[in-house]
């Protein structure tokens, strides 16, 4: 299924790091548009280049932009926010899977369904890593799978 169409705004984004007419941007023309215009890090910029990038050719087709926008879009942020709030307090980067579970049970899927307790569980489960930890990367892999959930 194909995503939603980009809104003006989000075209004229992606537009402005185009160079005749391609619509494609290579990795750092990608990362500066995610720095630049969604206000990320240099490190999250390239982590969502890297999940987006999904035919991992090193481009971002106006396709996997679509697919980015449609499910993080104007909530990128917010979801950044959340990464942050639920991160634990031991620096390792990853996420305390308690507080990530009641947190996440208000993220709604495009179609604004909440999983229920038992579907939230299984992304979670299946989002982690072998000691069933959620990283920056996983954490984001795991709001884009709910968020384009179609069940």
């Amino acid at each position: 299924m194909a995503p939603p169409p980009l809104t003006k705004e989000a075209q004229a984004v992606f537009d402005k790091y185009t160079h005749n007419f391609v619509r494609r941007l290579k990795k750092p023309e990608a990362v500066k548009m995610f720095v630049n215009d969604y206000k990320l890090s240099d490190e999250h910029a390239g982590v969502m280049f890297d999940i987006f990038d999904i035919d991992k050719n090193g481009e971002l087709s106006i396709w996997e932009y679509q697919q980015f926008y449609s499910s993080l879009g104007n909530s990128l942020n917010d979801v950044i926010e959340l990464f942050y709030k639920v991160q634990k307090d031991d620096s390792s980067g990853t996420v305390d899977m308690e507080r990530t579970f009641d947190e996440m049970k208000q993220v709604k899927t495009m179609s604004g369904r909440i999983l229920n307790d038992t579907e939230l569980e299984q992304f979670l489960k299946k989002g982690t890593n072998e000691n069933r930890e959620l990283d920056f990367k996983r954490f984001i892999n795991v709001i884009v799978r709910i968020k384009t959930f179609r069940g």
